[in-house]
């Protein structure tokens, strides 16, 4: 038997199918994600919602090609972000993605959109929230006419594919949006009110694993946070790990019993009754690209010859063992709770303004601001993790990287072998929704480390 899981990232398409028995990956395939819109809106990020729709498609029909007998299929994707439905279940709007910067345009009483939310509601929202997109668009005329519900763009995936009219959220996914009480697992309906929102507008919730549907008799589970998916399919032991992802953003997130009493501390719900805390680095790898672009641009204006990557040369320059005499501060794209925070180089001497200054300075940077996080969050956790588990192509692709996260945090940093994490996470998910695997505990047991 075999199963398929499915990430509509923010830049990617990611599939992959792999044997229930083993987790051995038979077939994976990754897609660009070119479904950019430009708008007239500096603050606006948005993607083609219906060609994102197909992209995914084209991965699920790829991924079904060879005939194998696939038993579920489980999905997840970018959290936050949102598409509007009318009542066919049909998108009526553009995806509008986690990176949109509405939420922090100026609203009144000297507050932006989301910091009046957080102050009126309680709740702890920023922009790219769904929620905040909502209240945004509610607020100045654009939502759309006849929207009857909005989504995530990979619930409107996994609806669709069960053939519902109307989406169905897990808790993953529905906390993402804001203005959602973990203990009971429902959106606030006083919240949601106080601010002048339809509660309809909300999707439904469901409770844990569910299937949805059958697509060509398969079954269909709810789809799931890509957050809560990268967990699921990077770390085997939950309890006792923590998992620093690294990508387009980048995240360190553990496992806890609880809700933690101080709303300072980003809580996600996981699965069986358990949450992740996490912190969330809006800038993440975007940081070292930055820099890569940089060293390219130099390049290219000394020879008058186009470079397509700097990468190899920074790999050379380090190997992620040494500190470096910079001090970099990466938050180049602001914080969620403080968005007009910028980044920084600091101790800068006449000697040591240097490539290899610079991309230590980098690394160490990206990893500080998640060690940060992570000590922000140790007063609330159940146990002192043992190892951290790396993810995301930034961790994969910069073995020094690795080496400053590992050295910085102070246990063994492990590489999972399936290389589509939050794909093979929703995968697992799935089987326990489809009941082909007894828990997600024996799930885990699939994955394998590498050195």
């Amino acid at each position: 038997m075999y199963a398929i899981g499915i990430d509509i990232g923010t830049t990617s398409v990611s599939g992959i199918l792999h044997g229930v028995a083993d987790g051995k990956v038979v077939r994976s395939l990754t897609v660009p994600n070119d479904t950019f819109i430009k708008s007239p809106f500096p603050w606006a990020k948005l993607q083609d919602a219906n060609r994102l729709l197909e992209i995914a498609k084209g991965v699920l029909t790829e991924l079904l090609s060879g005939g194998e007998k696939v038993v579920s299929i489980g999905i997840t994707g970018q959290m936050h972000g949102i598409v509007y439905l009318d009542r066919k279940g049909e998108p009526i709007s553009d995806l509008c993605i986690w990176q949109d910067g509405r939420g922090d345009l100026f609203y009144k009483d000297d507050k932006s959109y989301s910091a009046f939310m957080t102050e009126e509601t309680g709740y702890n929202v920023a922009t790219g929230y769904g929620s905040v997109t909502y209240f945004y668009d509610n607020e100045n005329g654009f939502v759309p006419e006849n929207a009857d519900v909005f989504c995530t763009v990979h619930d409107l995936f996994a609806m669709r594919l069960a053939g519902l009219k109307r989406p169905v959220t897990h808790p993953s996914d529905a906390a993402s949006l804001g203005l959602f009480d973990l203990k009971s697992g429902r959106f606030d309906v006083e919240a949601i009110q106080k601010l002048g929102l339809k509660t309809y507008m909300f999707p439904d919730v469901c409770r844990e694993n569910t299937v949805l549907g059958h697509y060509n008799g398969i079954p269909i589970s709810v789809a799931i946070g890509d957050n809560q998916a990268s967990f699921l399919g990077s770390v085997s032991d939950i309890k006792n790990s923590i998992l620093i992802n690294v990508g387009t953003g980048s995240q360190v997130s553990c496992y806890t019993d609880s809700v933690p009493k101080s709303a300072a501390v980003d809580c996600r719900p996981l699965v069986d009754g358990g949450y992740i805390l996490a912190g969330s680095s809006l800038c993440g790898g975007r940081a070292y690209a930055m820099l890569e672009k940089l060293f390219r641009e130099i390049a290219e204006g000394v020879t008058g010859v186009k470079v397509d990557s700097a990468y190899k040369m920074m790999d050379a320059l380090t190997d992620g063992e040494s500190d470096s005499e910079l001090t970099v501060n990466t938050q180049f794209g602001g914080t969620r709770e403080n968005p007009e925070l910028r980044g920084s180089i600091c101790n800068i001497n006449t000697e040591n303004l240097t490539a290899k200054a610079l991309c230590d300075g980098f690394m160490n940077g990206m990893a500080k601001e998640l060690f940060d996080m992570f000590n922000a969050m140790k007063p609330y956790l159940d146990s002192s993790p043992k190892v951290a588990v790396g993810s995301g192509n930034g961790v994969r692709n910069n073995k020094a990287l690795s080496r400053v996260i590992e050295r910085m945090f102070g246990i063994p940093l492990m590489i999972p072998k399936t290389q589509e994490e939050a794909a093979f996470g929703a995968s697992l998910f799935a089987l326990v929704s489809a009941r082909v695997i007894r828990d997600l505990e024996t799930a885990g047991k699939l994955i394998k480390y590498e050195e």
